[in-house]
């Protein structure tokens, strides 16, 4: 196959995808990537609808799409380039795949001008190739032809009729390929499919409550078939950690509607697939000469493909591993919406195509074909069966199916155990966390965490790394290594934009969107908090991390993400816990928590008598947010949530967040059996599994701190300080601990009521300025008043 030569993207036809996009910044004024409602960083307990998940996806997409018209040329150039899909369109036409109106039979030359038209439109769209000039203009059409696909399917469009034209024109193109290159080496590496069961849910998405997650085909690699002449589907294939691609079937008019849909899927094969990362959007017309030539090109490259060119890490070593899964019937599809200027074309037509593509070391790509629009999803912490509407399991009927899942299983040179924690969001840091085994002993298990950092915020990081490590270690921080050095061995940095998206620094500055380098570190594994066996072993991981939050003040650390997934527990039965995760901490001056003195403790008689006077009003602030508001929604503090410059003692705050939340969010420890068998395999989170079992829906007034603009969530959570509303925070907290615990044991409930009211209390009547030495202070009082309480809970490990 012909060479190709080394290209730079053609930034002119980079543009801004506008439709649906909602006007709210995606970057603050120091340009650091945004605080947004991410669809990643979700509690399991938040509610996971399909309304809320699309909501938190479009919101963290906000003026982050582009298309890109060049990015058929940068993924599968080396594979198809733009002469080579213009000479198979000529057959095509010849053979009458491909019609053109203006053509009649037999004028030759009139097909070799539309064809050159195309192939110059098709060049001019293109990568630009080193010995081009750089400012040459993208010339006018001098003739336009109507070009039609007579095999594509019409309205109604039949996913199996789709499917098949799809593999009609890729092995055609193929064949095509074999007969000009005189290359009979040229060999499929994937295929397009259609589920094979139409009524369910396509496993291992961990997607929304209730989401249907079956798109009307994808891509598969050739494993996926059978060997025969028919080459039909295995089932076992079918699910969301075998796809390289999926998409949805639309008329023009339903456009929107299958890009939700496929933003969804493409959020499903994230989640599903940790180690695939990154999204463009090709939008091309099958109706004209160029949007051939393109077609032609992605469907060929998608079949000729290796797994790089779809976004595999290297470093990840990739292995199969039978699963068995439940999974639910499909709900009724949602009515699309469309309005009168809503990509106005003819039904059933073969308009337009819409295929979001990941570039090179990108992630997988969702595709749609003809009137049809692409893009692909991934969910939190949860499963295909884990359907709640409205914090209530659905009871849709289940089917269980055995799987052949894609699994890691060598991840940068180390053996890999499992996935520990994987983000579910399309855009943002991307942080996969596996549990890999230590290279020395061969039996101790390692957290080895990779993430995509902004590049605003990397020097933070390696100055906050830096200091960590001039000091002497703390027993209640965990301090990670580096083991990836995104610096190339040419001095050029491995980015997002430059690296993998081909961009220069001139033209990364165009993009309103952020750049990030891949950091990969290793640590400790400590047993995450919903490993829990009992109120006190949380209490005290708690605690551990207050101390270890103290140190960080002294040595002047400001973490600036306290959530529960940044609190471990030890390992130990009585040991204290830590914290973890310093992506987004920042260097400030030693002893900071000490520059003014916290409030004198008062006692709970005083606090109560407080209770009868009336709150203080939500203060106002003028000033705009010019603070990088950090931080996990639900846990943030209110001061962040307004916009204040973020201090320890917003950290602190949140910890109380984290107190309260979690108490509402599990009804009592797992099973012994269950906690055992998750020590054993290092709290991995077992392939197709969904949300624990004991983990519990947010009560309504605690899920609204997690939905709502900040402002919103700030004053939520500042009325429901404000002493005169401690009787309704009493009154909506408590039976909700009762129905949790009580189950557990009788006197669990009243003891967590007294410790949440402790807390709660203190931080109003302070003023939500609260010492580590008082937060650490109450904690340890109630473990001592109510240590026979924790004679009820078994302790399950091996120390």
């Amino acid at each position: 196959m012909a060479t190709v030569q080394p290209v730079r993207r053609n930034v002119r036809h980079i543009q801004p995808a506008k439709r649906g996009d909602q006007d709210i910044p995606v970057r603050t004024t120091d340009k650091k990537s945004p605080m947004k409602q991410s669809a990643g960083s979700k509690h399991p307990s938040e509610n996971h609808t399909r309304d809320v998940v699309d909501g938190q996806i479009n919101h963290e997409l906000t003026k982050a799409r582009y298309r890109s018209l060049d990015l058929a040329d940068l993924m599968f150039g080396h594979l198809v380039t733009t002469r080579l899909a213009r000479d198979i369109l000529d057959r095509f036409l010849a053979d009458g795949t491909v019609t053109c109106e203006e053509i009649k039979p037999n004028e030759d030359e009139e097909t070799r001008h539309a064809l050159n038209v195309a192939y110059a439109d098709a060049v001019a769209h293109a990568c630009i190739r080193s010995d081009a000039p750089l400012d040459e203009p993208t010339p006018e059409l001098e003739t336009t032809y109507q070009w039609s696909w007579p095999k594509f399917p019409t309205t109604p469009i039949n996913e199996n009729k789709l499917v098949a034209f799809l593999n009609s024109v890729a092995d055609s193109a193929l064949s095509t390929a074999r007969s000009i290159l005189q290359d009979d080496s040229l060999q499929p590496r994937n295929r397009f499919a259609a589920p094979v069961d139409k009524h369910h849910a396509i496993p291992l998405s961990y997607e929304p409550d209730g989401e249907d997650m079956r798109p009307d085909f994808m891509v598969l690699p050739l494993a996926a078939f059978s060997h025969d002449k028919e080459l039909e589907v295995k089932e076992a294939y079918v699910n969301f950690t075998a796809m390289l691609l999926a998409g949805e079937s639309k008329s023009a008019r339903n456009a929107r509607e299958g890009l939700i849909q496929v933003q969804r899927y493409m959020r499903g094969i994230k989640r599903a697939q940790p180690w695939l990362s990154g999204l463009e959007r090709i939008e091309l017309s099958l109706t004209d000469g160029r949007g051939c030539i393109e077609f032609i090109r992605i469907i060929l490259g998608i079949v000729l493909a290796d797994k790089k060119a779809f976004g595999h890490n290297p470093d990840v070593e990739i292995g199969e591993r039978n699963v068995s899964v439940d999974i639910p019937e499909l709900r009724p599809a949602a009515t699309p919406r469309t309005g009168p200027n809503e990509y106005a074309s003819n039904p059933g037509t073969p308009y337009s195509a819409s295929i979001d593509l990941p570039t090179v070391d990108q992630s997988s790509a969702t595709s749609s074909t003809g009137s049809k629009s692409g893009s692909t999803s991934t969910g939190s912490k949860r499963g295909p069966d884990d359907d709640m509407i409205q914090g209530k399991r659905s009871k849709r009927r289940k089917r269980t199916v055995a799987l052949r899942a894609f699994v890691p299983v060598r991840v940068h040179g180390r053996e890999c155990i499992g996935i520990l924690f994987t983000s579910g969001s399309i855009r943002g840091r991307g942080t996969t966390v596996y549990v890999v085994v230590g290279a020395e002993d061969g039996k101790t298990y390692f957290a080895l965490k990779t993430s995509w950092q902004d590049v605003a915020r990397a020097d933070d990081q390696t100055v906050v790394l830096k200091k960590l490590s001039e000091h002497k270690p703390h027993p209640n921080v965990i301090i990670p290594s580096k083991l990836f050095d995104s610096m190339a061995k040419d001095g050029a940095v491995y980015s997002t934009l430059g690296s993998i998206r081909a961009l220069l620094n001139e033209e990364m500055q165009q993009l309103k969107v952020e750049n990030r380098i891949l950091t990969v570190t290793i640590s400790e594994l400590w047993r995450p908090v919903a490993y829990f066996w009992s109120p006190h072993d949380f209490v005290r991981g708690v605690i551990g991390a207050l101390l270890g939050h103290e140190y960080l003040c002294e040595i002047g650390i400001l973490h600036r993400d306290i959530s529960e997934n940044n609190v471990v527990l030890s390992l130990c039965r009585s040991g204290l816990g830590a914290l973890i995760d310093f992506d987004m901490a920042i260097v400030g001056r030693p002893n900071m928590h000490q520059d003014s003195a916290p409030p004198p403790r008062v006692s709970k008689k005083e606090i109560l008598a407080s209770l009868l006077q009336p709150p203080a009003p939500l203060p106002a602030s003028d000033e705009p947010y010019k603070a990088q508001r950090t931080g996990t929604t639900p846990y943030m503090s209110i001061g962040v949530l307004r916009g204040e410059p973020h201090t320890h003692y917003h950290d602190i705050e949140s910890f109380l967040y984290v107190l309260v939340l979690f108490f509402l969010s599990y009804k009592g420890p797992l099973q012994k059996e269950t906690l055992r068998r998750a020590q054993a395999q290092g709290f991995t989170q077992p392939v197709g599994a969904g949300r624990l079992p004991h983990v519990t829906a947010w009560p309504a007034m605690f899920e609204r701190w997690a939905s709502g603009t900040f402002q919103e969530i700030s004053e939520r959570k500042y009325f429901a300080l404000a002493p005169a509303s401690h009787a309704s925070f009493v009154k909506d907290y408590f039976p909700h601990i009762r129905s949790r615990w009580e189950l557990a044991s009788q006197s669990t409930a009243p003891a967590l009521a007294d410790l949440i009211l402790d807390c709660w209390m203190m931080f109003s009547h302070h003023d939500l300025k609260v010492a580590h030495s008082q937060f650490i202070e109450v904690l340890q009082e109630w473990l001592k008043q109510y240590a026979d309480e924790e004679a009820y809970y078994v302790y399950p490990f091996d120390d």
